[in-house]
């Protein structure tokens, strides 16, 4: 019975430590980070009130550059954003929690943004990449230059985005309070380009002035005359030929008659 006791509680032991690495791998692939912030904090697309959140990378073996801010039971996505490779000379602890995360200050009463986050032992991390006009107005406040980058869509995560399906399982509603959170908002509207509204109908034809009508008399009396006058011919030479030709004709005849009278 000893004996069989001992090779139960030896075999126990080998899964717990076999078990054990395994979970240190799971979060060492999606980074899984607990953060605290004692202030309001921008992240992509929204601006996290004080609170406990978690960072970690995207479940996806294609793209290892998409990060997902959730809350603390990681059943509420805030937000979801691409980043780039980033580096550091030294890697950080575990026990140095503050070096986690790197931002640009908050100043003029604007929040601080999260700039870089690091997986503690590692010297390549994650630069968070921000949407055109929220890295322009951090830029404009901070006087650093502020990566830009467009928010993930459904089809590049290949995922939903909606907090509901987060990674890509259903997650379970929870009674907790979640830190408020506000979405990212420019101070000033950019002016709208002038609308210029095509002319469905074309514009209408110039009116021509109607021609003067001729005079009607003038035209009839000028007709009426050409009726009456006949063409004149060319000459009377031909006339006057065949009246000559026929009078010949005649006198020959009338002196053929006259001479057959005498012979008989």
């Amino acid at each position: 019975m000893k004996r069989f006791s001992l090779l139960q509680m030896g075999a126990l032991t080998a899964a717990v430590i076999c078990l054990a690495p395994q979970a240190t791998r799971a979060d060492e692939y999606d980074k899984k980070t607990i953060v605290t912030f004692d202030q309001p904090t921008e992240v992509p697309g929204i601006v996290l009130q004080p609170g406990k959140y978690v960072i970690k990378l995207l479940n996806s073996s294609s793209n290892r550059h998409i990060a997902e801010v959730m809350n603390e039971r990681m059943d509420h996505l805030y937000a979801l954003t691409f980043t780039t490779a980033a580096e550091r000379l030294w890697p950080i602890s575990d026990r140095d929690n503050k070096k986690i995360l790197t931002f640009y200050e908050g100043k003029n009463g604007q929040p601080q943004a999260v700039r870089q986050w690091f997986w503690p032992g590692d010297t390549i991390g994650q630069e968070f990449l921000y949407p055109k006009n929220q890295a322009a107005k951090i830029a404009a406040n901070t006087g650093e230059k502020v990566p830009e980058g467009n928010l993930p869509t459904r089809a590049e995560s290949g995922q939903s985005l909606t907090p509901d399906n987060a990674n890509g399982v259903t997650l379970q509603s929870s009674n907790e309070t979640k830190p408020a959170a506000t979405p990212f908002t420019a101070n000033a509207a950019e002016p709208a380009a002038p609308t210029v509204i095509a002319q469905n109908t074309p514009p209408p034809a110039p009116q021509t002035q109607p021609a003067p009508a001729a005079d009607n008399s003038q035209s009839t009396s000028a007709a009426s005359s050409t009726d009456k006058t006949l063409p004149q011919t060319a000459s009377n030479l031909p006339l006057i030929g065949m009246i000559g030709m026929i009078s010949l004709a005649l006198a020959v005849f009338m002196a053929f008659v006259k001479r057959s009278g005498s012979l008989s």
